[in-house]
């Protein structure tokens, strides 16, 4: 889990890419200094996540929590799972008896290939690929299971296709990114954007095309991206193609990259009908490999270097989480702020959003990394690997360490 280089911003890797020095209106806070007493924890809240800015989970490979927080649900291909911690069982979701779980009839049925799924404002919302290059979003009534399809991002030639490589839903909207992928001069090119829904009634709005583009989450007031530079700045795409009519745009871009170098990544904060924006910073910025769990509510996290910082997307305001030597990973479980530290030493620590006492986990467990690495969260719960294997534990034993209560998934 280690902290991206300089270099990787400039890759094609969506998940990877953010920041550096503060300006524009970010206010920061300072961290208090971390407690060596791990009994001084008192966390006992045990909230449901939010839905505002979930991801879309990816099939068979997350566990979610459920909309009344007491489970799990565990998107596969075609069918929606749940899983009872409290029973240990896992079922699909549907209540019809007899049911064979193979088809649209069926209450659990999300798709003939789902790709992504995520639970909000009482629908299911399925993202897939149709006909082997339609990038379609569809919604699902969880009272009546009528599926409508509120967007189809079709190709406009033979041998192109697109596909949403991942989304987020926040405020009534789905931000969705979206690849085009073509062949160009023999070469597979993948064109990205990040396009915008509307989950009342499917209007679509492109945001961003052909550069790469982080989402850090959307409120009612501001919608937070970052966007990659150039060190030199390139030709509009208007001024490229009328000096090369028969040129890919993206792939020039991705020239000018790998010739001039990157000019850092921007730190935008958006009018929420991006009509205008200003730079809250500009640099070497990153945020979490643990995208689904960096952001929670209209909390978000990203890093400046070795500095963490937690963003209010209803104020705009930022506080500093940490100031560490080496900064390697961070993310929320039950509304605290986890993040992982590499001195001389290997540190696991949390804090509230406010930043108002900070403790340490971990400290003595493992010298290497995470004794307990969460990938997901419901009211009472954390899922996540044990020993590499899957497991679940209560948030009062995962606060407390009693790493002898993960509970093995079968």
């Amino acid at each position: 889990m280690s902290r991206p280089s300089g270099k990787m911003l400039g890759a094609a890797l969506l998940s990877l890419c953010l920041l550096s020095s503060l300006t524009g209106c970010l206010q920061t806070t300072q961290t208090s200094q971390p407690s060596p007493n791990r009994s001084q924890s008192q966390i006992t809240h045990h909230t449901t996540p939010p839905q505002e800015n979930q991801i879309f989970s990816l099939p068979n490979l997350s566990w979610m929590s459920s909309s009344d927080g007491e489970g799990f649900y565990l998107p596969g291909r075609n069918l929606l799972e749940y899983y009872d911690p409290e029973t240990q069982t896992r079922i699909p979701l549907c209540s019809q008896s007899g049911c064979s779980h193979s088809g649209e009839s069926c209450e659990a049925w999300l798709a003939a290939d789902c790709q992504g799924f995520v639970v909000y404002d009482n629908s299911w919302y399925v993202l897939t690929t149709e006909a082997g290059s339609h990038a379609v979003l569809w919604k699902i009534d969880l009272d009546t299971h009528q599926r409508t399809k509120l967007c189809d991002m079709a190709p406009k030639a033979d041998q192109q296709r697109y596909y949403f490589s991942s989304g987020y839903v926040s405020h009534g909207y789905a931000y969705l990114h979206l690849r085009h992928q073509l062949t160009w001069k023999q070469q597979l090119v993948e064109e990205p954007s990040l396009i915008r829904v509307n989950l009342a009634n499917g209007s679509v709005e492109t945001l961003v095309e052909n550069v790469t583009v982080t989402f850090l989450g959307a409120g009612t007031e501001r919608v937070l991206l970052a966007i990659e530079t150039f060190a030199v700045t390139p030709l509009s795409e208007k001024e490229y193609l009328n000096q090369h009519p028969d040129g890919n745009y993206y792939a020039y871009l991705q020239t000018q990259l790998a010739e001039n170098g990157s000019g850092g990544v921007e730190l935008r904060e958006y009018t929420p009908d991006m009509s205008s924006y200003q730079v809250l910073t500009k640099g070497n910025v990153w945020v979490s490999t643990s995208l689904s769990q960096c952001r929670y509510g209209d909390y978000t996290l990203y890093a400046v270097d070795d500095t963490l910082y937690v963003y209010n997307l209803s104020t705009g305001e930022s506080r500093q989480v940490a100031e560490e030597s080496v900064l390697t990973n961070f993310w929320f479980i039950d509304g605290q702020i986890i993040y992982l530290v590499r001195n001389k030493e290997f540190f696991a620590r949390y804090t509230d959003v406010m930043v108002s006492t900070t403790h340490t986990l971990e400290n003595e467990s493992n010298q290497q990394g995470v004794v307990f690495s969460s990938h997901g969260e419901c009211q009472n719960y954390v899922f996540g690997l044990y020993d590499g294997e899957e497991c679940l534990m209560t948030k009062d034993d995962f606060f407390a360490e009693r790493y002898e209560n993960v509970i093995p998934i079968p």
